[in-house]
């Protein structure tokens, strides 16, 4: 397995990324019995994710057995339309959920992220005439609002944050000041293709893996005033130099103008074929 250069994130920063990311993210037991999940998952659940007797409710199902039992026999999957309904079933969301089984018998887990469905993203494309109204800003306004649930991460499951970050079923890195690639999960260090030299890559600017150099200079502006970049498309640059079409989340832990670290979630683009999002024109609505 790639290890990190820079050492693990500390459980702080584990709290902060998984806790206020923009995708959900949620961890359960092999039955499916939620043992935390995060603020965004709070909303794809219509904020009922507490009062459902620590399951998932998708499609109207409990605990999504059909999916448990594919895990059971796959070990993981990627890009899996779900929708998230409330328990009267008026409210719902749409969700592209990967996940992955970690350990075995009774002390397997399930690490489980959704990315919500979007046809908007942000920054605003120069291309588009996508406003404040869009369904990304929406979705980023609803997750920064949103209570942290009461099954939010703590330090008491620094165990368990530690292993979404190393198992993890999404690419998941922290850029600090300046660029600086702080930290990288082993599924990011796998998407650009550094497992077998990742110390080439972590450690280094973030630069070496963005194809669009002025998209990238447009997104480090954007991460000191912990502007959100939610559904984003881009190709990343692998290290034989071969684009990677990515869908991007990101959003920055910042302070007093300075970004203290990033949440960038990075999906393998289900549409590949897509355009590329290009430079934003307008900045984030305010």
């Amino acid at each position: 397995m790639a290890t990190d250069k820079q050492g693990a994130p500390s459980v702080e920063q584990l709290i902060d990324v998984i806790g206020n990311s923009s995708v959900g993210i949620a961890v359960t037991d092999r039955t499916g019995a939620v043992l935390l999940h995060n603020k965004a998952l709070s909303v794809l659940m219509n904020g009922e994710g507490d009062r459902l007797g620590g399951r998932l409710l998708v499609d109207g199902a409990d605990a999504v057995p059909g999916l448990l039992k594919r895990l059971e026999k796959e070990g993981r999957f990627e890009n899996v339309r779900v929708t998230y309904r409330s328990a009267d079933g008026t409210r719902e969301r749409s969700a592209a959920v990967n996940a992955v089984v970690a350990g075995s018998g009774d002390r397997a887990r399930v690490h489980w992220v959704s990315r919500p469905e979007l046809g908007e993203r942000l920054p605003v494309s120069s291309a588009t005439t996508e406003d404040a109204a869009s369904d990304a800003a929406s979705w980023i306004r609803a997750v920064d609002e949103r209570e942290q649930p009461a099954l939010a991460p703590t330090a008491k499951d620094e165990e368990i944050l530690r292993e979404f970050y190393e198992v993890a079923p999404v690419a998941i890195h922290l850029i600090g000041v300046n660029g600086q690639v702080m930290h990288a999960n082993p599924a990011d260090v796998a998407l650009v293709e550094y497992s077998s030299a990742p110390t080439e890559y972590v450690g280094g600017h973030i630069r070496k893996i963005y194809e669009d150099q002025g998209l990238l200079d447009d997104f480090l502006s954007r991460w000191d005033e912990d502007s959100p970049i939610i559904n984003f498309r881009a190709n990343f640059v692998t290290r034989d130099g071969a684009p990677k079409p990515v869908l991007i989340f990101s959003t920055a832990q910042a302070a007093g103008g300075n970004v203290n670290n990033t949440r960038c979630f990075v999906f393998n683009d289900p549409e590949p074929q897509r355009d590329r999002d290009v430079v934003s024109a307008f900045g984030w609505p305010a």
